[in-house]
């Protein structure tokens, strides 16, 4: 019977034209969802239609996916099913649904169908490289997808961020600014396609070259078009120049990768150091509160990000508002119980390197205070999880000058380094009454906490790294590690076996300590460069984000290092880097970097900037493995010298897709004993 209604279905809605003409429904209808499809291969305005591919729709909310039905393209490539309704997906746990397009053993086109579903999609190559992009870290073994609601989720508003389903052409998103031409992701993403189509298409030799230059990481052959993708997504350095010149054969989409990469003759030649595709963003939902220095982010419960912002743009000067997007990178409006921003009150100003969320769900975002707006003290500020202050139009300011580093413990301590008054500080369980241990002239700057309770501290005017344990109602250190001077230690990471991840970045160095406070790895090169901030993801691989020397290089990257606990590729030791010698970067297509309001980078009448990805002071991976970086400053090294520039906070975030093991959600719930 249900052979016989999609048959019908197709027979009667076999195009959008039909469709319209006779009144066949195009969404939700009575207890169901009509898709009117497409499959296709190319872009432009005459894309070939690919006739006699299997349409399979998928959906998953958690585990595994099932089969919710299937249809055939007609020679037009056209296709129509129904897809039942399901009361099991709702906003807080939602179903996404996706489809995967077979035409033979070597051709899988696939498009995310959101979680609706889309009523209307054109799958093609496109589509594809989203989706595999998007979902790359939720690729199981076998190519299927897998995972729980919310990552999902994160994924399937990742891909409609790259390309539209709808239209089979990339999203406004990629083609605006802050993308457009401003990066390269646009291009990237049509070679990328081009690279796909001419397998498709049948171009002789096409499909063989394309799956012996994509082996998995484990080393197997790839056998079809979508598990080609799904390997360079996941394998971005390895073959680099070779996949980008199987995009020559067939060159329908467009725009795609050339040798200035964009309409810009004059701008610096930036090579593709790997098949990476990343999204930049710099909408707060307020121009009265435009990103200026975002410095560092946590993701609360539903993967939304919560962003530190330094200046006001254009000056020097601390702002009074914090950064809530969504985890598409979208501003986030206050829909389904979820804040809006941008966030203010609370005594937020300036808010430095520190913002954690406890085990209650509260924001906790530490100020320093920035040019002629430094407060008497420093604060920090309580947020609940709407963004409504709990703490006083001051902030809660015991004990604190100058927050950076913002951590919450096993029983839900709030752990602060008070950069100000070298003083490491506990408010026990939310309580605003302080313990503080004070080491003078160390300026205690990161914090980290172990599996077990304890906390590792950087101090950057010491060059020093401690840990330090919370016990009856006291702070005691355990021990110190000194660096080499000069290092001025940062950004620390602790791993599951206890290892703590220094990021020194005055020396360009990342170091390994073990639990007992042996350095047991010292790693530089391998594209560390003023290395600041310092995350981990699920598997224990290392993010250091870049922030840049005094002499800075042309451009900016994140690195990913081999952890001590996660199973690197063959070859790759403990402390090596598995990102290229550059890092992962974001080069320009051609056109200038543009602030949200359209201006340039550093104002009307100066020299432009071509480099969208900037000095970098934290990275942190989301639960669907899209690595955030943070745009705080400005390229240029006049701002290092000048430290009454005008012009210092970067621009934004900007969100490396599919790159990493993807983190779980924090947990909520009553604080646990360490």
């Amino acid at each position: 019977m249900q052979r016989l209604i999609l048959r019908l279905i197709a027979l009667t809605c076999t195009s959008f034209l039909i469709a319209m003409l006779t009144g066949c429904p195009s969404s939700g209808s009575g207890n169901s969802t009509v898709i009117n499809g497409v499959v296709s291969s190319g872009g432009g305005s005459t894309p070939v239609a690919i006739g006699g591919a299997t349409v399979t729709i998928y959906q998953i909310q958690s585990g595994t996916p099932s089969v919710v039905t299937q249809a055939t393209s007609d020679s037009a490539g056209n296709f129509s099913v129904k897809v039942p309704s399901n009361s099991a997906n709702t906003s807080s746990n939602p179903i996404t649904y996706y489809a995967v397009a077979s035409k033979s053993p070597s051709i899988q086109l696939m498009a995310s169908l959101g979680t609706g579903p889309l009523s209307a999609v054109r799958i093609n190559e496109l589509t594809t490289v989203a989706s595999a992009y998007a979902f790359a870290q939720l690729f199981r073994d076998d190519y299927s997808v897998a995972g729980s609601a919310l990552p999902l989720s994160i994924a399937a508003g990742m891909a409609e961020n790259l390309v539209s389903a709808e239209s089979g052409s990339a999203s406004k998103v990629i083609q605006t600014s802050p993308n457009g031409y401003e990066t390269n992701t646009w291009s990237a993403l049509g070679t990328l396609a081009n690279v796909l189509a001419g397998c498709t298409q049948g171009i002789a030799n096409a499909c063989t070259n394309l799956f012996a230059l994509t082996p998995s990481t484990n080393g197997i052959t790839p056998t079809n078009t979508l598990q080609a993708i799904v390997n360079i997504a996941l394998n971005p350095a390895v073959n680099v120049s070779s996949i980008y010149n199987l995009g020559s054969v067939v060159t329908s989409y467009t725009p795609a990768l050339t040798a200035n990469q964009g309409p810009n003759s004059s701008a610096p030649l930036q090579k593709l150091d790997a098949w990476t595709i990343a999204v930049k963003v710099n909408n707060t939902g307020s121009s009265a509160c435009p990103f200026g220095g975002p410095a560092n982010l946590a993701f609360d419960v539903n993967g939304y990000a919560w962003i530190n912002n330094n200046v006001i743009q254009g000056t020097p000067n601390s702002t009074n508002c914090l950064v809530v997007l969504k985890p598409n990178g979208q501003p986030a409006n206050g829909s389904t119980s979820t804040p809006t921003t941008p966030i203010a009150g609370g005594g937020i100003l300036g808010s430095g390197f520190g913002v954690a969320i406890d085990k209650l769900g509260y924001i906790w975002s530490g100020s320093f205070g920035w040019g002629n707006n430094l407060p008497a003290s420093g604060a920090v500020a309580k947020l609940s999880s709407l963004g409504v202050p709990i703490s006083p139009a001051v902030g809660y300011t015991s004990g604190l000058l100058r927050v950076q580093g913002t951590a919450v413990d096993q029983s839900n301590n709030i752990w602060m380094a008070s950069y100000g008054n070298n003083a490491v500080v506990v408010y026990p369980n939310q309580t605003t009454n302080p313990v503080s241990y004070v080491d003078s002239n160390t300026e205690p700057f990161g914090i980290a906490i172990t599996t077990d309770g304890y906390a590792w501290v950087t101090y950057t005017g010491s060059d020093t790294v401690s840990k330090l344990r919370y016990s009856n109602g006291g702070i005691s250190k355990l021990f110190t590690v000194t660096l080499p001077s000069g290092s001025n230690p940062k950004g620390v990471a602790v791993d599951s076996l206890g290892n703590a991840w220094v990021a020194a970045g005055s020396t360009s160095t990342v170091y390994a300590i073990n639990s007992s406070g042996a350095i047991v790895g010292t790693y530089t090169g391998q594209g560390i460069n003023g290395p600041w901030g310092i995350s981990l993801d699920a598997k224990g691989n290392v993010w250091v984000a870049n922030f840049g020397t005094a002499s800075p290089s042309a451009r900016y990257s994140i690195v990913q290092l081999c952890g001590a606990t996660s199973n690197c590729p063959t070859g790759i030791a403990m402390g090596s880097a598995i990102t290229p010698s550059t890092g992962y970067t974001l080069p320009s297509a051609g056109s200038q970097v543009l602030l949200n309001s359209g201006q340039p980078l550093y104002g009307t009448g100066s020299p432009p900037s071509y480099l969208p990805l900037m000095r970098l002071t934290s990275v942190n991976t989301d639960m669907a493995g899209n690595v955030w970086a943070a745009n705080n400053w400005k390229p240029s090294a006049f701002n290092d010298v000048n430290p009454n520039d005008a012009n210092p906070g970067g621009d934004g975030m900007v969100i490396f897709v599919g790159v990493a093991a993807p983190t779980k959600a924090p947990s909520l719930g009553p604080a646990q004993a360490p």
